[in-house]
């Protein structure tokens, strides 16, 4: 995303009309000298607006079609004389085009810190649109489409019914409850949601991301952090640098690589999931499995009731233990090249059955479990192999 420097001047000159706005009295606050300028005036319930300004915004949704603001500005000057002069810099525009609006709070020159924006907006817009150059946004109560930017600050987002999208080039978004799809990426913070009605995109350079419960499929991506996922009505597609990918709950399938971290699914109807250095842990999983990591252990639990689809298990560094059902009809394939005495392959089954190669440096069992079914193929290098009744 960009900012143009240039977009204030722009939009106040583009068929921009002042108009009328009330300012407090100026006083003192420690030591700034602080004006609340406000304003309002009556807008499309059902149409677009484009809310751009500096500082720290709040934008709540409100019944009816008026359009109000307050902007609390603060300023350091020698005397009360000068804190006027760079007062008087603030300004308001607006501009219309068919149904959409746009409102532009301009900043302060000079200011101390940024401002303090509010503004009440009519819940039933059909698109909202919030952009500050330098602080934080907070919105709630929106029937229509939310997009939220900033600069460099925080997003926090609650009770959108439609969907949503925020951007910020270095800070934390948090989001309550969207109901549509929900678009996020942060530069340099941690993303949480914690309840989404459709589809999720969720996407930071660097924080954790962390979401409770999302009706559609979800996509996570970090350079730098863990990805927890509670609950998903659909698939997950999670991808981490270096950290933890955990997901509790997938109704569809889970598609998880980590670069330095583990991996643990406890229920999904198929994972494909790669690991440069962490083990993977499948917990109750059906489908297909597909489960590699170049330097940890790998445990998988296969349990009754569960449709298990052909699965293929390997690490290079690191044991695989397998927990199955009695009466889980399987057919397994395990083969072990790591060697020596740590090259075993140990089994709770008879009907599974070690076979002889030459020269001892694989380990090969073979065997067909409750008249036979999907093939179960696990692949060890450098550990140990083995195969538990589950209890």
């Amino acid at each position: 995303m960009q900012y143009l420097p240039h977009r204030f001047a722009l939009l106040a000159a583009a068929s921009a009309l002042a108009f009328a706005q009330g300012e407090s009295p100026i006083t003192r606050e420690g030591g700034y000298w602080v004006q609340t300028f406000t304003g309002a005036f009556d807008a499309n319930a059902n149409g677009r607006l484009h809310i751009i300004t500096e500082g720290n915004v709040v934008v709540k949704g409100m019944p009816g079609g008026k359009v109000s603001y307050s902007v609390k500005a603060r300023v350091k000057a020698r005397n009360e004389e000068q804190a006027q002069a760079l007062l008087r810099t603030f300004a308001a525009r607006r501009s219309s085009s068919g149904d959409s609006l746009s409102l532009t709070l301009l900043p302060l020159r000079s200011a101390a810190e940024g401002s303090e924006v509010s503004v009440a907006v009519p819940r039933s817009l059909r698109q909202t649109w919030v952009e500050t150059h330098g602080g934080s946004v907070q919105s709630t109560d929106l029937d229509g489409e939310l997009r939220a930017e900033s600069a460099g600050g925080a997003i926090e987002i609650d009770r959108v019914q439609a969907d949503a999208t925020a951007r910020t080039a270095g800070g934390e978004i948090r989001i309550g409850r969207v109901g549509g799809s929900l678009r996020c990426y942060s530069g340099a913070g941690k993303i949480s949601a914690d309840s989404v009605g459709g589809e999720s995109w969720l996407d930071t350079a660097g924080g954790d991301i962390a979401i409770r419960e999302a009706r559609g499929a979800v996509h996570a991506s970090t350079a730098g952090g863990n990805v927890r996922v509670i609950r998903c009505g659909g698939t997950v597609f999670a991808r981490t640098a270096g950290g933890l990918i955990e997901v509790q709950q997938s109704a569809g399938s889970v598609t998880a690589e980590s670069s330095g971290g583990a991996i643990q699914v406890n229920a999904a109807k198929g994972v494909r999931c790669e690991s440069a250095a962490g083990a993977i842990r499948l917990r109750n999983v059906a489908g297909s499995m597909r489960a590699n990591t170049f330097a940890g252990s790998i445990l998988a639990e296969l349990l009754s009731g569960n449709h298990i689809e052909d699965s293929t298990l390997s690490t290079n560094a690191g044991d695989i233990t397998v927990f199955i059902a009695s009466n889980l009809p399987l057919t397994v394939s395990a083969r072990n090249e790591s060697g020596g005495s740590v090259g075993r392959i140990i089994s709770d089954f008879p009907e599974i059955h070690l076979q002889p190669v030459a020269g001892g440096a694989v380990a090969v069992a073979e065997g067909v479990l409750n008249g036979g079914g999907p093939v179960l193929r696990i692949h060890v290098t450098g550990g140990t192999i083995y195969l538990r009744r589950q209890k």
